[in-house]
């Protein structure tokens, strides 16, 4: 006779009992994961993320003209790779922001490089623009680095300084 008939306890309620157990195991983690993502931000990392949805999203639109506009492979392909790249921030950040109850900002066009046309000089004209941009980018990155607490937001930021940087010397090459 095995242990649980001599127990008294039904093959049901052994399977009940791991069901219930590994129920609460799995809401006690998504407690923890949720806390992990509010806990320790300030209004810096509030500012910051909402700040830097909008400037990636002039990203975005900014890149987009590429698609259209340019005659160049680079920057046809610097524009795919920014709007990628971008969309992922833009989706953690709101993540951010809701797990704080903090609005997300309303998406707005952007009149950045809209007088840039197609043609000859569209892909250097381009490029000053998104040099500008990507440095403006680096400085606000670079203030939460100093001034926030949450940390998913400050590895955010050193990333956006690290590879924009990385961008902003390969554009300078470009247009030498």
């Amino acid at each position: 006779m095995n242990r649980a008939a001599t127990l008294g306890v039904s093959p049901y309620m052994r399977v009940w009992t791991a069901v219930v157990t590994l129920l609460g195991l799995l809401a006690v983690a998504g407690c923890a994961a949720a806390a992990d993502t509010s806990a320790g931000y300030d209004q810096a990392d509030v500012r910051f993320n909402q700040q830097m949805i909008i400037h990636h999203r002039q990203t975005i639109q900014l890149a987009e003209l590429a698609a259209d506009r340019s005659s160049s492979s680079y920057v046809r392909e610097l524009s795919k790779k920014l709007i990628a790249a971008e969309q992922a921030d833009i989706q953690k950040m709101s993540e951010w922001l809701k797990s704080w109850q903090q609005p997300v900002p309303a998406e707005e066009p952007s009149q950045e490089a809209t007088e840039l046309r197609a043609g000859p000089g569209f892909d250097r004209g381009w490029l000053t623009v998104l040099s500008r941009h990507l440095e403006h980018g680096i400085h606000m990155a670079k203030e939460v680095q100093t001034s926030g607490k949450h940390e998913p937001t400050r590895l955010l930021a050193d990333r956006i300084v690290r590879e924009q940087g990385e961008e902003l010397a390969t554009i300078a090459d470009r247009l030498d």
